[in-house]
């Protein structure tokens, strides 16, 4: 089972300073930006999959296979 956080947490632990609004983060879930699970009306991250992505998307492709 993969470990998920909720978006707040996540954002306050992601980003230093100030992070992005919920709102902007609810988009990137929404477009898939980042590694997210909904469940009931909740987004989650998945922590497992954060940590798999290195941020070259043909890289991630790769190495999902």
């Amino acid at each position: 089972m993969s470990k998920l956080m909720d978006l707040d947490q996540w954002r306050r632990a992601r980003f230093a300073g100030s992070p992005p609004s919920m709102t902007t983060v609810r988009r990137w879930c929404r477009e898939g930006h980042v590694p997210a699970k909904k469940m009931g009306g909740t987004w989650y991250i998945d922590l497992d999959a954060e940590r798999r992505q290195t941020g070259n998307p043909l890289a991630d492709i790769v190495l999902e296979a």
